[in-house]
């Protein structure tokens, strides 16, 4: 079998504070980890990677059997490790094997063959698209929409190629806009993936599509990413409209014997869904009435009335919300609750007023 191999070394300032932040978020994005003694280890469907820290330095090494796996490996590397650095900037040059522009391998193209609205604000679209079958891992959750500048784009040439830098070539079109979903439900068998999208006024790209989507409209899917549920005696679930997707497909997927709580805010009454959650499970609906999503401490106030300390050794905890919310309640659970980072996954789905890219360019948060 074919392999092809690369590497690049990083000038790296501070790598010794960072490098488990590398992990962690590697780990989130579909690579599974192995410590080595000078370093770490990644296996991941396109290939594996070796991470190596030095004194103001970081060695890579990856290795794939595929073009387009290669050249996915470099970028999925390439921009989660710079998303770590920013605002500072860090220079890749990838050395060895060189496959020329290839596809992404995880490429999807999925087109709308239903559309319902579960309540005022919530709006469920059915995709149906090939191979689905890596989509359906149930620790990795969501996935990223690719929203196209012209119906019909069905051709592979109309969609991005990576390059051997795994730098991202756009088609003539220019650019395409894209933003992160959970993935509801899926149905391998049938071909087919339901995706709920948050209905606002907003002008993001995800949202001013979703409002005029219709059967026949076609979207490219890169993925899957994002953590979902680890085993677990009691699940603990948080989130707001935007976690309120992932907290479903979680619930539906868990063992019927499982216990549990879900914490959950959304507009008004008619925001609530039915969700087929394990019997042992009770849900907390939390109403904003009237309050800006984003602005309240709905989540957290309730979280505090609960009684967590007979299940902090059995506990899994996952969370979904804006910003602010997440930081909060994220700093609750881990410090004084106690719940060790390896059995606590948190997303900021979305920050009060910034972009998907203000958030890029402005980096993770230091703790």
């Amino acid at each position: 079998m074919t392999k092809y191999t690369a590497k690049a070394t990083l000038g790296f300032p501070g790598i010794d504070r960072e490098f488990q932040n590398i992990i962690d978020l590697l780990c989130a994005h579909n690579m599974a980890y192995q410590a080595q003694e000078n370093g770490a280890f990644f296996v991941s469907p396109l290939g594996t990677a070796k991470l190596v820290p030095g004194e103001n330095k970081l060695q890579i090494h990856v290795e794939a059997s595929k073009p387009g796996s290669f050249n996915r490996l470099k970028h999925d590397l390439t921009i989660l490790i710079d998303f770590i650095t920013q605002p500072q900037a860090i220079s890749f040059e990838w050395t060895g094997d060189k496959t020329g522009k290839t596809s992404p391998p995880d490429l999807r193209l999925i087109e709308v063959i239903g559309v319902s609205d579960l309540s005022p604000t919530m709006r469920r679209i059915r995709f149906r698209g090939k191979n689905l079958e890596t989509y359906a891992a149930p620790d990795q959750i969501h996935c990223r929409l690719m929203f196209p500048k012209k119906d019909g784009q069905k051709a592979l040439s109309d969609w991005p190629t990576l390059d051997d830098n795994g730098k991202i070539s756009w088609p003539e079109s220019g650019k395409l806009e894209s933003r992160i979903y959970t993935i509801r439900k899926i149905d391998t068998a049938a071909g087919t993936l339901d995706i709920d999208f948050v209905i606002h006024n907003g002008q993001g790209p995800g949202a001013a599509w979703a409002r005029t989507a219709c059967p026949g409209k076609i979207v490219g899917m890169l993925g899957p990413a994002g953590n979902g549920p680890q085993p677990a005696k009691r699940y603990l679930l948080i989130g707001d409209e935007t976690g309120l997707p992932g907290i479903a497909r979680i619930l539906e997927g868990l063992p019927a014997n499982v216990t549990g709580d879900a914490i959950i805010e959304v507009a008004d009454a008619s925001e609530e869904q039915t969700i087929d959650a394990p019997a042992g499970f009770q849900l907390h609906w939390l109403y904003r009435d009237g309050q800006m999503p984003g602005t309240t401490t709905l989540l957290l106030d309730k979280l505090r009335m609960l009684d967590l300390s007979p299940y902090v050794n059995d506990l899994f905890c996952w969370l979904g919300t804006e910003y602010l919310g997440f930081r909060d309640i994220r700093t609750y659970l881990h410090e004084d609750i106690g719940i060790p980072k390896s059995r606590l996954v948190a997303f900021a789905h979305w920050r009060r007023g910034m972009s998907e890219e203000d958030v890029i360019v402005k980096g993770p948060e230091r703790t």
